[in-house]
């Protein structure tokens, strides 16, 4: 069998083993926080064109994961008060637990649709890295990626994140491209891309300093050519042509209607910077208040708000600029942080060895600085950011890691077995999590059963373990429960008869309890709630946890209860 046919079979192989883990474990959750919000508001959007509800995200992975639901025509729920009030919460609830198709065959033939956007994600990588570094290079990266329990888990559900990572990664690999090749049919795809980066995610914004500095960095590197001052206004307004119009097509008739409404100064804070400078450059440029920009707003206001959140027992609302720095550490596989400090050592070596005279940007290799910058780039951003909630807020770093340290360590003998060993390391750490994808901690934070004294929210616990309680509950036939729930799954539709759990404060309440006390791991640390609300069960050992993010406590009478 030729190399070629290897890589393919090597490439498949991998490609199946993870669909095979996500959609096998998709089926085994309920739907996570944000799901239902998500998907009424993209099914609202391709029926209504009403672009009304989640205007916080941009439309397209919504649009994208609603698009199955047009087959099985649920009812849309517009008589409802909840529509009129834009409460999406209620009506993403409604919509998905009150129809005449049931909540989990909408969610899975939506969630299909992240499962195969991150599938043809993984085949670009393996394709663009074996294409830069050959195939051994692209096998290996793909390794990297298929196992990575953080890409799997969050790569089966209706949210934004792999979305963006993919659009991401193919934004910057296709403008590299168009500054090699200099052709304009490349730039056509390269301005494509970045619009649909750009609606897929508002953080996506960030590229637009990055692509420009890979334009200079590689006019630099070639010297006198092609590549000028003309040439870069010149591709900069086709591309951002190009990504307007993506933008304006994602928001289909929201677009015409904004030509005819307030313009985008009436609608920013001025009290705010961002606000300030937007409403200047919209009056300059009479912009409408087209709902992007609206949200993109809206998106500036809440970075800089912040927002509630928990790292290693605080609770802050501002957040920390070592969140991200520990949620890297604690939630990327052990075998990749041990892969990614060999590449820093040798590099140090190297550089060593070397010294200063031999190592000059300018003369190395474009593809490198294209895999480096845009996530160091990227992460720097995520760290200055007040919204602490998870690690899918920096997935779009994983795919140019995965692929430089692939592509750094099979070029010597030593490094081939290395990684090979560790891919192996890699995979026993991701069917060691199954299925519990979202909860996973390396073994260098103790797992995650050690989870909870880091982080919580989405890295652990997003309402996603509703249905393995109530299996639990009917397998040890537990009847009374007390429930303190963090997600947005229905009680009701799952048929769970439930009380609501005491709070400390709540003495007589506690001393009447009894029940099987269920509580969510983010509840149970006091993100969100405060935290002394459930502090009194914080000193208790649980009986049972339900997939790593419920915790079961026994407080029925004449049973045997959970002790200190």
């Amino acid at each position: 069998m030729t190399g070629k046919h290897w890589f393919w079979l090597a490439t498949g192989l991998l490609l199946l083993a993870m669909g095979a883990a996500q959609v096998s474990s998709a089926l085994q959750e309920t739907q996570t926080w944000d799901e239902g919000i998500h998907l009424a508001a993209g099914y609202s959007y391709l029926k209504t064109g009403d672009f009304r509800l989640n205007r916080e995200h941009p439309p397209l992975f919504k649009l994208l994961c609603a698009l199955p639901l047009l087959a099985l025509d649920p009812r849309l729920p517009l008589e409802d008060a909840s529509w009129k009030e834009d409460d999406q919460v209620v009506f993403g609830e409604i919509f998905l637990y009150k129809n005449r198709v049931p909540a989990e065959r909408m969610l899975f033939a939506a969630r299909s649709v992240t499962i195969a956007l991150t599938l043809a994600l993984g085949l670009v990588l393996a394709l663009w890295t074996r294409r830069r570094f050959g195939a051994a290079a692209g096998v290996a990266a793909l390794c990297l990626y298929a196992f990575d329990p953080n890409l799997i888990a969050h790569g089966r559900y209706v949210t934004g994140d792999v979305a963006a990572t993919a659009f991401i990664f193919l934004s910057a690999i296709t403008w590299a491209e168009f500054l090699e090749t200099k052709r304009w049919r490349d730039l056509a795809i390269a301005g494509a891309v970045l619009g649909l980066a750009l609606v897929s995610k508002f953080s996506a914004v960030f590229l637009l300093p990055v692509l420009a500095a890979l334009y200079w960095i590689r006019r630099w590197q070639e010297g006198r050519g092609r590549l000028t001052a003309l040439h870069f206004a010149a591709s900069v307004a086709v591309a951002g042509a190009i990504s307007v119009g993506i933008i304006g097509l994602a928001y289909g008739p929201e677009t015409i209607r904004s030509f005819h409404g307030p313009k985008l100064r009436r609608v920013v804070d001025l009290s705010t910077t961002t606000g300030a400078i937007m409403a200047q450059v919209g009056k300059r440029l009479g912009l409408p208040a087209h709902p992007y920009l609206v949200g993109l707003h809206d998106f500036a206001l809440h970075d800089s708000g912040g927002h509630s959140a928990y790292l290693m027992g605080m609770r802050s609302d501002q957040g920390w600029w070592y969140y991200f720095p520990v949620v890297f550490a604690v939630k990327t596989p052990a075998a990749v942080l041990i892969l990614l400090a060999l590449c820093m050592v040798t590099g140090l070596v190297a550089l060593a060895r070397a010294g200063p005279r031999r190592w000059r940007l300018r003369e190395a290799p474009f593809e490198w600085v294209v895999l480096l910058l845009p996530p160091l780039v990227y992460f720097a951003f995520c760290v200055r950011s007040h919204v602490n909630i998870g690690v899918r807020h920096i997935l779009p770093v994983y795919p140019f890691l995965f692929i430089a340290l692939a592509a750094a360590l099979v070029r010597k003998a030593w490094g081939k077995r290395a990684l090979a060993v560790l891919v192996l390391v890699l995979a026993v750490e991701s069917v060691a999590i199954y299925p519990h994808y979202l909860a996973f901690f390396n073994g260098f934070a103790g797992g995650p059963e050690n989870g909870p004294r880091y982080l919580v929210d989405s890295n652990l616990d997003w309402g996603q373990d509703l249905v393995n309680l109530k299996k639990y509950l009917a397998a040890h036939d537990m009847k009374r429960l007390c429930i303190c729930y963090f997600g947005c799954a229905s009680l009701q539709y799952y048929k769970i008869d439930f009380l609501y759990l005491p709070m400390t404060a709540e003495t007589a309440k506690r001393e009447e309890m009894d029940c099987v006390a269920a509580i969510s791991a983010t509840q149970l640390q006091g993100a969100y709630v405060g935290e002394s609300a459930f502090a009194w069960l914080r000193v208790r050992k649980p009986m049972a946890k339900i997939g790593y993010s419920i915790y079961l406590y026994d407080f029925r009478r004449g049973a045997g209860k959970s002790g200190p």
